[in-house]
């Protein structure tokens, strides 16, 4: 048996629906888990062993006790979890980021559509 810790699961590289409910188990085992979130185990075993993606009801069930959001659960696109206070530093600066990126590209078009007005006058 190894001593080595695994590293920590990064959220936004997860890319099957099974590693993404790996990572809101935490250290969680799988049935104990699902008998805190409400799914009939019978249910959980058929998604955890095949894979399969749970219906609406039991999705929402997920999200409600883990607070993540439901287009990354499905997904994978977005942040885990949107809402937390904690994550929104992270969040803020990728937003400020975009909008830096954004003023960039209308100062760009700006100057050519100066350079534009100026050559038109000197015709």
């Amino acid at each position: 048996m190894s001593s080595r810790k695994k590293a920590p699961l990064n959220p936004r590289r997860l890319k099957s629906f099974k590693e993404r409910l790996r990572f809101l188990m935490g250290e969680s085992k799988p049935y104990a888990w699902c008998k805190q979130v409400g799914i009939e185990k019978g249910l959980f075993q058929y998604y955890w062993q095949k894979e399969k993606i749970p219906k609406y009801e039991n999705l929402i069930k997920i999200r409600n006790y883990t607070g993540c959001s439901l287009d990354w659960l499905l997904t994978n696109e977005g942040e885990p979890f949107p809402d937390r206070v904690e994550d929104m530093g992270a969040t803020t600066i990728a937003l400020l980021s975009q909008v830096d990126i954004q003023i960039d590209k209308i100062e760009n078009m700006l100057a050519k559509l100066k350079k534009i007005k100026s050559d038109i006058k000197s015709l």
